[in-house]
This record gives C-alpha cells, sequence and structure tokens, in this order.
C-alpha cells in the first residue's frame, strides 16, 4: 500500500508553484496567491523603505512577488515563519548533518529560475515523495534516491534549502507509521524472485545405466520363459491321445 491517494497535492496552476510548494510542504491549502503577495508586498514595502533611506533610486527598488506569480524566497520564509518553520540554505554549515544524512530532515525546499517545489518526508526515513506540480502525481523517493537527487539537482544549479521545525501533522503521516518500509518489500519480492528461479535441488532417485540395463535383461529373459512355455503348452495340447499310447506301448514292450 502506498500513501499517494493519502497526500495533500496541488498540480501546477499559471506560475503558481511557490504556493504549490508551500500547501504540499504543510500538507493543506493554507496559502494563496493572494496570501502570499499580501506577504510580498509588506515585504517590498519594509525593503524600499530602508533602501529610500540609502538614497538607492526607485529603479532598483526590492521585488518579491509579481503578476505571474513569482514569489522570492524571502515571501517563502515569511509565509513559513507563521508554522514557526525556517529555511536554511543547503551550504551553511548550520545544516552540516543535512548533507550527511539527508533522510533525517523533515523536508526541501527547491528553487530553479522561478520554479519551486518540495521534498516532503511523511514521518519515517524511508517515506520521502518528490511533491513537485509539475508531475501528475507525488512520487516515492527510497533514501538512496533521495540524497543521489539532491545531488543531481545541484548539479543542475537548483538552490536547496533545508526545512527545519516541526511540520503540522498530516493524514499521510499518521498513515505512514503504520506502513512496512517499501524497500523491503521490494527487497523479499526480490529474493522470492530468485528462489523461484533457482534450478530444483532436491535429490530424485533414478536409475544408474547399469541397473537399466539389468532390468531390460531381466524383463527380455521373462518373455523368454514365458514364450517357451507357452509353446510346449501348446504342442503338449496337439498331440492326439491315441498317438500317445502307441508310444508308450512300444516304449513298453518293445
Amino acid at each position: 500500500m502506498d500513501l499517494v491517494p493519502d497526500i495533500f497535492f496541488e498540480k501546477q496552476e499559471g506560475q503558481l508553484c511557490a504556493q504549490h510548494a508551500l500547501n504540499a510542504l504543510l500538507q493543506d491549502s493554507y496559502f494563496t496567491a493572494v496570501d502570499l503577495a499580501e506577504i510580498g508586498q509588506r515585504l517590498n514595502d519594509q525593503e524600499n523603505e530602508m533602501l529610500t533611506h540609502q538614497g538607492i533610486t526607485q529603479q532598483q527598488q526590492a521585488s518579491n512577488f509579481d503578476d505571474s506569480g513569482y514569489f522570492s524566497v524571502q515571501v517563502i520564509q515569511e509565509a513559513l515563519s507563521v508554522w514557526g518553520l525556517q529555511l536554511i540554505p543547503w551550504k551553511s554549515e548550520d545544516v552540516k548533518e543535512a548533507r550527511e544524512n539527508p533522510q533525517n530532515e523533515v523536508a526541501y525546499i527547491c528553487n530553479l529560475a522561478e520554479h519551486w517545489f518540495t521534498l516532503r518526508k511523511f514521518v519515517v526515513p524511508w517515506r520521502w515523495y518528490n511533491l513537485n506540480s509539475t508531475q501528475a502525481q507525488p512520487t516515492y523517493l527510497s533514501e538512496t534516491y533521495l540524497d543521489m537527487l539532491l545531488q543531481q539537482i545541484q548539479n543542475e544549479q537548483y538552490s536547496v534549502f533545508v526545512v527545519r521545525g516541526k511540520l503540522p501533522e498530516s493524514r499521510a503521516d499518521r498513515l505512514a507509521v503504520t506502513l512496512p518500509d517499501p524497500t523491503t518489500i521490494i527487497n523479499n519480492n526480490e529474493s522470492e524472485k530468485e528462489k523461484m528461479n533457482q534450478p530444483f535441488s532436491g535429490r530424485g532417485y533414478s536409475l544408474t545405466t547399469t541397473e537399466i540395463q539389468e532390468n531390460k535383461e531381466e524383463d527380455e529373459e521373462d518373455e523368454e520363459i514365458q514364450l517357451a512355455k507357452a509353446i510346449e503348452a501348446s504342442l503338449q495340447e496337439s498331440i492326439d491321445p491315441i498317438e500317445e499310447m502307441r508310444r508308450k506301448r512300444l516304449a513298453r514292450f518293445g
């Protein structure tokens, strides 16, 4: 059994990948584009006020969102702060442990250009899923593949952020602890297949060449004896009784 039917997942709509990534992380429709735009506008106002005091012109001022649906990492971080969550860059010394044992973290948010997506664990280390909204549905990640995927997307120039804090418990989290490790099931199935593919190892009885030859000779001998008896019986039955009496008299009287 898999978690996919119980995982909250939003498919890509327009350029709202930041919204999809946040809701996938939190496992419910907590944020809308309007919510994020309000956060973005508030951040713009705060940053631009600071920049104005520093003599920065309007053309160089902050832009944490736009009409296409793009939202900056600052907007995402501000949205997560409401839940007591924070984003820490992958290369930071604060997340050295994540680089060594990525499966022990709770989630990652990844970004390339203007696209955001989430990798999330559902309670147990072997229940990781890629919740990228451009997919048809969530896809399972083994612990090994999680490590490989993180390395791959960094090679492709993605920015990776470690999510730190306690995520709200979801239906999929509650279900995950009741299910077996998928890798264990796969390994067991492979073992069964190997057993089935092995040649028969039981020791059965078989006749040697000598035994076969002896049995054959015995059968042939039995057939010869039976044939001789049958011929003898047939001959005895064909003798004329009168002729037999004459033979016996001649033998007795000469």
